[in-house]
């Protein structure tokens, strides 16, 4: 079929028609290899698999992100890659996406004007050269892209010659394909060179990981001839379109790799390669892989890559040196070997076999043991090592492809020849050695770094290698970071920073003092960011940095030091909920598709979570939490609402799953997670919890209304003691320090306490009628009762007896009955049949069910999207918000006013507000919409104050929390706690009760308005209606985590005390506005003034 004498590798593409293997036998070594490496049709091995272009990319950071998100080519994202664009024959000059240059001198860069892409070429190379090219996986591109120059070759490919060493492919916007793969044929003489064994890829359009993922999962599920190899030529393949793909993308080629070398993906599946073949394309994927990991397409995609690289082989070294290494072993020292005579060991005989036409890592292992074996003659020490080391077990050695059935023979003057083989071995297979990355790396460092690097190694086991280790990390960061930096060195600090949380873990835990702790958390979080480009993280380090600063174990220090450890708790939480989101699905998509053991699977996600060396910092914060709540006066609960109870214990993932539901029994619920918006469910007595809970949230508000016991416990022991309790009734106290014990008790215990919690439908409540009114909109002036809620009412009283140094912002509504005259009008006929079904339905299936909330789901789409504003009301609104000062002549950002307004009227039925509505047995028809629209506040602090303290109903004592930012952050919960403090009645000195330690702020980024719920069902007697429905700002808040390392909030003790001082008395103020009626106040501090933007009567 084939020209004898010519090598397969040289033919082109169109001379190589083959498929990967999928059902076929292929049995011709140099057939499988040219047949293995592209895509799904991995066919055209072209050129030498050591050629010049093998790819060494270099990157530059992108100043500001583009709208092209995908890579340019192998090593390279166009989000994380820019350059200048390149000179061109052509007038016109496309904005440069990202530029990659190829060893050998060839440089590719992607381009894009309004209407089209490009694709230039320069080659530095004087030789007369071809590109040999296509689209997507080697399809036949369209003529209109074809340039000048280029003929067609057969059905797939297209050639066209480098004119003046450059080449522009160009395609318009509606045919650009996701990539051009391409190789180069240079004509004098005939060579054909490709990328490392593969072709080139230049990415275009970015693809889904979807993409990627069933390329992968065909190979992996279908192909007969199959294996490591093989493996890895497609994951060198897809890299770009994974790393393309973003976070995503490159979390599942984590996944692919990581369950290769667990060896739940066969490594040996009818396909052999020489060592040589085995060892350059092991080189080329572990390079490729590091310069994903300097240069991929974001953050996350670059630490999934460095995960990636830990568990690859460095490849590279002498390959063929394995082959011929143990062979010449063998001849020199008389082991018999093919027809040669001399000792019989067919041990080594059988592995000669496997190490001539499938080496692996696994030989490293079979080398240690077989070594250790020489060394004590006890045959069964070697399967122990072989074990141990590898997990390589009798029977795995015998299912190879080429298997090893026999024992060796001990044959001691052996040992000398396999120490060195084994060193051969490491080059080739190693990946995170420490002991060979140095050796491979050390040449590209600095001698002072060198040596210190070895003399850590050689005394490893000492008490400082630590803090070592984190300083040898930091300098050797500089080499890594590199443009075209090496993968040992990349390798190396892998290796180190694995070692690090060896030595964390080895630390006798008994012995530690609190300081060596907190010295130990700075330190870990010191090591995590020199590879992390976690901005949280560094946030954290930062944090901790300061505290060792300071004088420790002080009461105010304790303080300080539990917020900052709760700060790093929710910083290492969602660090680890962002790898377990990204990677699980991925292995339960594997285990599905490949047919995988469950049991491997199912905790796969939670294992790439503990394998980081960030891992330890939760055992850290674990054994300094109790020592800093003892220091700070703080106990192991945070009770933030107070009440008796008792009922049937029910453990749940998180309150938010049982909103709805109605329970027979009174019942005490232990929920992982409280998000803070939450309804308590009808016969619920108590809620408690491992989530820190703000006494001034939603959940918190509403469950002192119903009379619920809400806590928060921090120490994991006692809620582990309450969970072995589940499903019997307890009844639960809480003592003169606030904590909060479990004790069983008779059911019949429960049946003299109270019905049920306050929300019950029993519960007689009255929600006053609306006025009617032919305004579409209202100034100040004009808001009155029956008019528009509480809300609005009570900021125009306000205004009138604002304490001096206090703002409130002007307003204006859109009256009640706003909603429904628009609903009425005739461009709105259809809209609002519509939605009078979906009520209609909504009626009929009851508060429990999944139809219920997809109900609620079309209603609000319903208002969100399809309602037409009344000309009328436009015409109305924009004087309005002009007359108010609220918009500039014309300014009024209408579209975006609107959204506003109709997604506050779709409120209505959030989830949240129907359920409420349904257990409190309140009539759908009498709740009516008021929508407040007022000036956002950009906020440097938000702040909500009660009168009387909400735990103790103690009036005149008043009770506040602040927040970095908007205030959203404090309603919702946003995990973490807010500072808190009271201040005593006849006192105006504020008492901080906690510190701040919220991971994420809103922030307010331009001049914008807001709009404001504001219903006739809040403020009701029996009924915590506050929070139930939204507020929309006409620009959305900007979310950033928050950096408390310099917040004077938590370090300077005079601008807390002004600041909660001038809060408390504002608030006293406003109090006395409204007669002395205890109040529930918003505001925020900006700019050295506060600001009220809500003030409303407190449930008591």
């Amino acid at each position: 079929m084939f020209t004898p004498g010519i090598p397969l590798e040289s033919l082109p593409h169109s001379a190589c028609p083959l498929q990967l293997p999928t059902k076929r036998t292929h049995r011709n070594r140099s057939l499988a290899l040219s047949s293995v490496c592209i895509d799904q049709s991995l066919r055209s091995r072209r050129g030498c698999l050591t050629g010049p272009y093998a790819c060494r990319s270099v990157f530059r950071r992108p100043q500001a992100q583009n709208a092209f998100a995908g890579p340019a080519g192998p090593g390279v994202s166009a989000a994380a890659a820019v350059a200048e664009a390149p000179t061109s024959a052509e007038t016109s000059a496309p904005e440069v996406l990202s530029t990659v240059r190829f060893e050998g001198g060839m440089t590719v860069k992607v381009g894009r004007s309004d209407t089209s892409w490009m694709l230039d070429l320069h080659l530095e190379s004087d030789s007369p050269t071809l590109l040999h090219w296509a689209i997507n996986d080697w399809k036949l591109p369209g003529k209109p892209s074809w340039p000048a120059n280029t003929t067609q070759v057969d059905d797939k490919a297209v050639q066209t010659r480098f004119d003046n060493h450059q080449i522009r492919i160009e395609f318009d916007d509606e045919h650009c394909p996701s990539r051009v793969v391409f190789v180069l044929k240079q004509t004098e003489p005939e060579k054909w060179l490709n990328n490392g064994g593969c072709d080139f890829a230049v990415m275009l359009r970015p693809p889904g990981v979807d993409d990627v993922m069933s390329k992968v999962l065909t190979a992996e599920s279908e192909y007969t001839h199959w294996g490591l190899v093989p493996r890895f030529m497609l994951a060198n393949e897809t890299l770009d379109a994974a790393d393309a793909a973003g976070a995503a993308g490159m979390a599942f080629m984590l996944v692919w790799m990581r369950l290769s070398t667990q060896k739940q993906l066969p490594w040996y599946k009818g396909s052999n390669f020489q060592s040589k073949d085995v060892a350059h394309i092991q080189k080329t994927l572990a390079q490729r892989m590091g310069d994903k990991v300097r240069s991929g397409s974001g953050p996350w995609a670059r630490f999934f890559a460095r995960l990636c690289l830990a568990g690859l082989p460095r490849g590279g070294g002498d390959g063929d040196a394995i082959r011929m290494g143990i062979l010449h072993i063998m001849r020199e020292n008389g082991i018999r070997e093919g027809h040669r005579p001399g000792i019989e060991d067919k041990f080594l005989e059988q592995w000669h076999q496997k190490l001539h036409t499938n080496t692996t890592p696994e030989d490293i292992t079979i080398c240690e043991a077989y070594l250790h074996f020489l060394h004590c003659g006890d045959i069964g020490e070697m399967y122990r090592v072989l074990w141990e080391n590898g997990r390589i077990s009798r029977e795995m050695l015998a299912s190879m492809d080429k298997p090893i059935t026999n024992d060796p023979y001990h044959l001691p003057q052996l040992i000398g020849p396999f120490k060195h083989f084994l060193w051969i071995l490491k080059t080739c297979h190693s990946g995170a050695d420490m002991d060979v990355a140095l050796e491979m790396a050390k040449g590209y460092l600095d001698g002072d770094l060198t040596w210190n690097l070895y003399d850590l190694l050689s005394h490893r086991n000492e008490w400082w290698v630590p803090g070592k280790l984190v300083e040898l990390r930091g300098r050797l960061e500089h080499y890594w970071r590199s443009e075209g930096a090496q993968r040992d060195i990349l390798m190396l600090d892998i290796a180190l920073d694995s070692y690090f949380r060896t030595c964390i873990e080895r630390t006798d835990r008994s012995s530690l003092q609190g300081d060596d702790i907190v010295e130990m958390v700075t330190l870990v979080l010191k090591n995590a960011i020199i590879a992390s480009e976690n901005e949280d993280l560094v946030q954290c380090w930062r944090l901790w940095e300061r505290l060792r600063s300071e004088q420790r174990w002080t009461p105010e220090w304790g303080l300080r030091a539990l917020a900052a450890a709760q700060r790093t708790e929710l910083a290492l939480a969602s660090f680890a909920d962002t790898i377990h989101g990204l990677v699980q699905p991925v292995a339960a998509r594997f285990q599905k598709v490949c047919c995988l053991n469950p049991a491997f699977t199912a905790n796969f996600g939670e294992e790439i979570v503990r394998g980081q060396p960030l891992f330890v910092l939760s055992w850290l914060l674990q054994a300094v939490g109790p020592m800093l709540r003892s220091t700070a006066g703080v106990g192991n609960w945070l009770v933030t609402s107070q009440a008796e109870a008792s009922g049937k214990l029910v453990l749940q993932p998180s309150l938010a799953d049982i909103q709805g539901q109605k329970f027979d029994a009174p019942t005490i619920i232990l929920a992982n997670q409280v998000g803070g918006m939450e309804d308590i469910p009808e016969n619920v007595r108590a809620v408690l919890t491992s989530s820190p809970t703000d006494v001034l949230s939603h959940v918190a508000i509403r469950a002192r209304a119903q009379d619920v016991l809400l806590a928060s416990c921090f120490a994991p022991e006692e809620l582990q003691q309450m969970e072995a309790l589940q499903g019997r009734h307890v009844s639960l106290s809480i003592d003169a320090l606030g904590s909060v014990s479990a004790t069983e008790c008779e059911a019949a215990a429960d049946s003299a306490g109270p019905a049920g919690s306050r929300a019950a439908s029993s519960t007689n409540i009255h929600i006053p009628a609306p006025k009617a009114t032919k305004e579409w909109v209202l100034a100040e002036s004009g808001f009155a009762e029956g008019l528009c809620g509480g809300k609005s009412r009570n900021l125009a009283t306000l205004r009138s007896k604002a304490p001096v140094g206090v703002d409130v912002p002007t307003s204006i509504v859109l009256p009640f009955g706003t909603f429904e005259r628009v609903l009425a009008t005739s461009e709105n006929k259809q809209a609002a049949s519509d939605l009078k079904s979906i009520l209609s339905g909504l009626g009929k299936s009851g508060s429990n069910g999944s139809s219920s909330m997809s109900l609620l789901g079309k209603a609000r789409q319903l208002v969100t999207t399809r309602l037409t504003a009344p000309s009328e009301l436009k015409t109305a609104l924009t004087a309005a918000a002009e007359s108010a000062s609220l918009a500039g002549k014309g300014s009024l950002d209408w579209p975006s006013a609107w959204s506003a307004i109709c997604q506050v009227w779709a409120s209505k039925w959030n989830d949240r507000a129907w359920l409420g509505r349904q257990a409190a047995g309140l009539a759908e028809d009498d709740l009516f919409m008021a929508c407040l629209l007022q000036q956002v506040v950009a906020a440097e602090y938000a702040f909500v104050v009660h009168t009387a303290n909400p735990l103790t109903g103690k009036r005149g004592e008043v009770f506040g929390e602040v927040v970095l930012g908007m205030g959203e952050a404090l309603v919702g919960n946003f995990p973490g706690r807010a500072l808190s403090f009271i201040v005593p009645e006849e006192s105006s000195e504020p008492k901080i009760l906690s510190l701040p330690a919220k991971r994420d702020g809103l922030f307010a980024v331009a001049a914008s308005l807001i709009a404001r719920s504001d219903s006739n069902g809040e403020d009701l007697e029996g009924f915590a209606g506050a929070g139930l429905y939204d507020s929309i700002p006409l620009l959305p808040l900007e979310a950033r985590s928050l950096d408390y390392a310099d917040e004077p909030l938590i370090w300077d003790s005079s601008t807390q005390q002004r600041i909660l001082a001038a809060i408390a008395k504002a608030a006293r103020e406003v109090e006395a506005a409204f007669g002395g009626s205890p109040q529930d106040i918003e505001g925020v501090y900006a700019n050295g003034k506060l600001t009220i933007v809500q003030s409303r009567p407190q449930v008591l």
